[in-house]
């Protein structure tokens, strides 16, 4: 069976693997070449069948890392492998690779055929000496691999799991991952194509990197590319009402028509996913944001503007991390119209965008959250930034240094005024115990100003120590909003705060973290337990999604539909609606948006940051047109949000006035929880 049997398949095209050729496995051959062409010709979606030999081959990568390392850095440094080299097939069918259709292939066989090492004699000096290099500074032999452009951008430098582990993977583990995984199928960066693996269907990776349980573990689903881009829009919508006072329908109009106005707020408004997972939302902003006013010098341009000035992005995982910088890369060169490799311009640094993080935590808590105060600083970081993401060569290591000096000094600013309010509330704890009672005694100290003074007193010596670590190491120890991002709290903060958070019920959390949410968040906290249910950690995201938002910012997330009804949902409900101005509260379940990958109940809440209007409606539809509609008033008090027309509400109301509820005629239960909503 060979390639000339299928003249006209395109997939066969591009099945041959070259590495085949000049190596003698068992499997090689005219029977591989079968193999794989019976999973060309398979009725499975290529998108499906590529994930899954993904993760097969990663788990094989990670395995074959020599020497002892943690779990997670073998992951991590096998993912990081994978990832560039699955970029670089992107690049090739660009023709920017040599301008060879099968540069990598070939390449991987010239190695194999003189006995040498893919990942030392190949990969590093490609990744490392080439790519990573402006062509006027590479060597004879990094020349030898022909026209290669110079793509910067963060994913072609050492990373630190390579500095710390300097582990090479064997070859019989990359020859295995090129014959099963990258030559085995078609890639384009045409969005949309099924022909072959394209860039939009990379969100599912985030899905395919994870086992089923650690999936589960953490909440993590992928967001349907449909909801995002109706979620994302909505969002929008309610930024520029909230801004202009149009109502949503004028917004919306004025939007789809270029208003000027409108396209103002939305050329200068920074959005934040707090839990990025595999950077659906940020993507599809990009997408969005790009496309709002014409760029004489190209859409691949605009984007890069919208990522030096828009896009910022958080989550705990570096998986997470990596995958969404990847996917954001992809989306800018889809567009770059260069021809040549020399004509490419360098690809943007994200790192100092997409951060590795804890959103819900700071680990002095409150202590670090106040913002920069000075804003000859923040405005100075805000430069250093958009310098740093577009620099390269020997200007990018000192931009960033500089960027990490003004970052600390953020954070020691934030520490100082820390210091100070807690040296302000002991004095003030001590004037009140020395003070006398009605009786003329002195009041002394209770129980409680006890406690709360050797809280004080811990953290006073929390925020000191903190201090002396960040003066001695010159830059922040750990992830902080009010420090990486300081101009835009200095701003007031994120004009939207959009995403997906985890779902998670307090069950699945452990006692430690439950304990820490429940000292951080009021809505988290449950007044009222159902059958011992505690309330989702999306509840949190919730609440830290209000906070990090600015004045008449926005915040649209994706959450439970058991938080309109739950009781653990009961502060939440009221804070929300007494508090903010509710664009949209939308039960998606059931809905064609929401075609997740598992059985979940999803709830589309747009709440805009600024109190409700007397008389204000809410939509219980995503979309404008929809005259689904609710006074605000009616969420109020924190009762279950009943998302029904006045008509139903009515009748519902008169029939809890004037009929028995079923608790006084019938013994209640509980029945089997089987998901079968429809069913009952």
């Amino acid at each position: 069976l060979t390639a000339r049997h299928f003249p006209a398949s395109r997939a066969m095209r591009s099945l041959r693997p070259a590495v085949f050729e000049n190596h003698n496995k068992p499997e090689g051959g005219a029977m591989a070449f079968a193999v794989l062409a019976a999973d060309a010709l398979s009725a499975e979606p290529v998108g499906r069948r590529f994930f899954r030999e993904f993760r097969t081959t990663l788990d094989r990568v990670a395995a074959g890392l020599p020497g002892p390392m943690q779990a997670d850095d073998r992951h991590g440094l096998a993912l990081l492998q994978l990832t560039r080299v699955l970029f670089l097939y992107f690049i090739q069918t660009k023709g920017w690779l040599g301008a060879r259709s099968r540069f990598l292939a070939e390449e991987v066989d010239r190695c194999l055929a003189r006995r040498r090492q893919i990942h030392r004699d190949l990969l590093r000096p490609l990744f490392f000496g080439t790519l990573n290099q402006p062509a006027t500074s590479r060597s004879r032999a990094a020349r030898g691999f022909g026209a290669i452009p110079f793509l910067n951008g963060g994913l072609f430098e050492p990373h630190r799991l390579e500095r710390r582990y300097g582990a090479d993977i064997p070859n019989e583990i990359w020859r295995d991952a090129f014959d099963r995984l990258f030559e085995r199928f078609h890639f384009t960066v045409c969005e949309g194509d099924r022909s072959g693996v394209a860039p939009d269907m990379l969100g599912r990776v985030f899905e395919g990197v994870m086992a089923p349980e650690a999936r589960h573990a953490s909440g993590t689903f992928y967001t349907p590319a449909s909801l995002v881009q109706e979620l994302l829009d909505a969002a929008l919508v309610a930024l520029i009402a909230e801004r202009t006072g149009w109502g949503d329908r004028e917004a919306e109009r004025r939007t789809r028509d270029r208003d000027p106005r409108a396209a103002s707020v939305l050329s200068t408004l920074t959005l934040l996913d707090p839990a990025v997972g595999s950077g659906a939302f940020l993507l599809g902003a990009l997408e969005r944001l790009a496309s709002i006013e014409p760029d004489e010098r190209g859409r691949s341009a605009r984007k890069r503007h919208v990522l030096r000035h828009n896009l910022f992005g958080v989550d705990q995982s570096a998986a997470a991390v990596r995958l969404t910088e990847l996917r954001l890369w992809l989306a800018v060169i889809a567009d770059d119209p260069a021809e040549r490799a020399d004509a490419v311009s360098p690809l943007p640094n994200l790192d100092c965008l997409i951060r590795q993080g804890d959103s819900l935590f700071d680990p002095l808590g409150w202590a670090a959250g106040v913002a920069v105060q000075r804003p000859e600083l923040s405005g100075e970081l805000a430069r250093l930034r958009q310098q740093a993401v577009t620099a390269s060569g020997p200007d990018k290591p000192l931009l960033l240094r500089r960027l990490r000096a003004i970052e600390a000094q953020a954070l020691d600013q934030s520490l100082g005024m820390a210091e100070e309010r807690h040296r302000s509330e002991i004095a003030e704890c001590l004037d009140q115990a020395r003070a006398n009672d009605l009786f003329g005694q002195r009041r002394g100290l209770d129980h409680e100003s006890r406690t709360t003074l050797l809280g004080l007193r811990t953290g006073l010596r929390q925020v000191r120590h903190a201090r002396r670590k960040l003066a001695r190491d010159g830059e922040v120890p750990w992830f902080h909003y009010q420090s990486h991002f300081a101009d835009v709290f200095a701003a007031g903060g994120f004009d939207i705060v959009i995403g997906n958070p985890p779902w998670l019920r307090s069950e699945q959390l452990t006692s430690a973290l439950r304990g820490r949410l429940a000292g951080r968040y009021h809505w988290w906290r449950a007044n009222v337990r159902c059958y011992g249910n505690g309330p989702d950690l999306a509840v949190a995201f919730l609440e830290r999604g209000l906070e990090l938002a600015a004045p008449a910012g926005v915040v649209a997330m994706l959450v439970p539909a058991k938080i309109t009804s739950a009781g653990y949902g009961a502060a939440a409900r009221h804070a929300l609606a007494s508090t903010t101005r509710l664009h949209a509260v939308a039960d998606l379940t059931g809905s064609p948006l929401a075609e997740f990958e598992a059985t979940v109940y999803p709830l589309a809440i747009v709440a805009g940051k600024a109190a409700p209007l007397d008389g204000h409606r809410v939509r219980t539809t995503l979309s404008v047109e929809n005259q689904r509609q609710v006074l605000q008033t009616e969420l109020r008090g924190g009762g279950p949000w009943i998302l029904v027309r006045d008509d139903v509400r009515d009748a519902v109301a008169e029939l809890e006035r004037t009929q028995p509820k079923l608790g006084e005629n019938a013994i209640c239960h509980l029945g089997l929880k089987t998901g079968a909503n429809r069913i009952f």
